[in-house]
């Protein structure tokens, strides 16, 4: 499995807008990417999923890629460039979507 860690950036957490926003990323990606939190897992490529976890702003996250089971992303993709997708993701996480400034962000 390869993984990342990262503390969530939004001050409000992952509520609806930056779950979607990071679902719609995962997506992109054609990874199969899980979102773990407080030992529950969750599709990162699903906003509801993500928002179950309830996921406050400064909570540490982990997501990750089991390269067994990486989806069709993955496919032809090498580990590291599995890892560079995740640490776009992991980048997106940090970020905080809830600033005035975010917008321009995205």
């Amino acid at each position: 499995m390869i993984t990342r860690t990262v503390t969530v950036g939004s001050a409000m957490g992952l509520h609806a807008r930056p779950a979607a926003i990071f679902a719609t990323a995962v997506e992109q990606t054609g990874l199969d990417v899980v979102l773990r939190h407080d030992g529950e897992e969750a599709d990162a490529a699903s906003a509801l999923d993500i928002m179950a976890l309830g996921i406050a702003g400064g909570e540490t996250v982990t997501i990750g890629v089991d390269e067994g089971k990486a989806g069709a992303g993955a496919a032809d993709a090498t580990v590291e460039a599995i890892g560079a997708k995740l640490d776009g993701l992991a980048a997106m996480l940090a970020r905080d979507f809830d600033a005035v400034d975010a917008v321009d962000q995205v």
